[in-house]
């Protein structure tokens, strides 16, 4: 197998995981805001929100790092 194939396959498993513990992460953090009291609708299209916001965040950090490959 190929390199690039491995490292394909290892991150595929990894965003499963680290997706399922950024929403329990969320879900946490929400906790007590003003967002706690959404209808599961608006409260999903929030969690979408802030998910998206976390990665892109999360992107800018990686492609701002000095580290290597």
């Amino acid at each position: 197998m190929s390199k690039m194939k491995l490292v394909d396959e290892l991150a595929d498993a990894q965003v499963a995981y680290i997706l399922e513990t950024l929403q329990d992460s969320i879900g946490w953090a929400i906790d007590g805001t003003d967002f706690d009291n959404l209808g599961n609708d608006e409260l999903n299209h929030v969690t979408h929100l802030i998910t998206c916001a976390t990665i892109e965040k999360l992107h800018t950090q990686l492609d701002d790092s000095t580290f290597l490959i």
